[in-house]
């Protein structure tokens, strides 16, 4: 079987959702070829409308979109079909969701093209995903495969963050205001609580943007910033290097309901303790320390850099966990098993059809 893969140009997305499986596929000898590429060739209709009416899938069985979300895909989908190709689209975020406020809101909500990828995902032979809730979001059809985050073996093999002796210890977050505008209030005054009762033994750091930060957490000093990194591997290690405990807030939304377990997950695989908010795939996960409202977050943090031998053993118990169920290797047969099983639906609809 050949596989032929288009990325949407996202680092971390294509990170976790093309670039390391397919390493992963590869190590392990699955007998499949796989092609990546940045877009699909792709003939054209003279005229305003523009439509595609013929597209290359250089020889694959099966085709997968990553986020497809406009009208041109949607014809390019159909046209791989009538050739016999399989088309598989993979979905991570639920995009009707985007928040208002969020940077990606105005074109995915208001421009439709949230709605365009749903469209895309019905008429897909199969669609992957990263949650059960997005699962059942875009795959109404029935024909679906969640196929969870994880983590590269390499990167979780860097030296363990619990490993570092910290004079004063580093809560931090990674991310940045301006495309998840709600989730650090959620937080309330629980993390300057907990600032004030470590104060002298503790800092707060932003791996990412730090922009409105402080004025979000009603924060007393502006926090440190270690700015975004586009290469994932680079932005793993520095995980590890910079922070000893890590935190996941996240507002109680439907977009955060659907969210994959990543950001936790990445803690735990460079040996951070978390506290983190309890969404439905964080619990799911079963990693870090759940914290609901501000006194839970205040609480949780303050102990956890009181206590730096407390600290250590539930971020190397995270971690390896993240060893025994949740390495990439773990789930590329369950890349290949989806692509099967859409390759098999393209082939029983042509026979069908006939």
């Amino acid at each position: 079987m050949k596989v032929l893969m288009m990325h949407a140009g996202q680092g971390p997305q294509d990170y976790y959702r093309v670039s390391e499986p397919i390493r992963a596929i590869r190590a392990a000898g699955l007998g499949v070829e796989i092609e990546v590429r940045r877009g699909i060739e792709t003939m054209v209709r003279p005229g305003d409308d523009g439509e595609v009416y013929a597209a290359d899938a250089r020889g694959a069985d099966v085709v997968v979109l990553q986020l497809p979300k406009t009208v041109a895909m949607l014809q390019t989908i159909r046209v791989l079909q009538d050739q016999g190709v399989a088309v598989v689209v993979e979905m991570d975020d639920l995009l009707s969701a985007v928040p208002f406020g969020s940077v990606g809101h105005d074109a995915l909500v208001r421009k439709g093209m949230a709605r365009r990828a749903a469209e895309c995902a019905r008429e897909a032979d199969l669609v992957t995903t990263t949650t059960p809730a997005l699962l059942k979001e875009y795959a109404t059809h029935g024909r679906g495969a969640v196929v969870p985050n994880a983590i590269p073996r390499r990167v979780a093999e860097l030296p363990p963050a619990y490993e570092r002796q910290a004079d004063v210890v580093t809560i931090g977050w990674t991310g940045g205001v301006i495309t998840h505008p709600y989730d650090l209030q959620v937080m309330g005054s629980g993390l300057q609580q907990a600032l004030d009762a470590t104060r002298g033994l503790s800092r707060f750091c932003i791996i990412g943007n730090g922009w409105e930060a402080r004025t979000r957490l009603g924060l007393s000093d502006e926090p440190a910033v270690v700015p975004w990194m586009n290469d994932v591997d680079a932005y793993a290690t520095a995980i590890g290097e910079n922070l000893d405990i890590g935190i996941a807030p996240l507002r109680d939304d439907r977009f955060n309901t659907s969210k994959s377990w990543l950001k936790v997950l990445e803690y735990a695989a460079r040996g951070v303790a978390a506290v983190r908010s309890p969404s439905p795939e964080y619990e799911r996960l079963g990693l870090g320390r759940r914290a609901r409202a501000p006194k839970d977050w205040a609480r949780g943090l303050t102990s956890a850099v009181r206590d730096a031998e407390r600290r250590r053993e539930f971020a190397a118990k995270d971690r390896a966990v993240v060893f025994d169920r949740h390495l990439t290797e773990h789930t590329a047969q369950s890349w290949v098993d989806a692509w099967r099983r859409a390759a098999d639906h393209r082939a029983r609809s042509r026979r069908t059809s006939a």
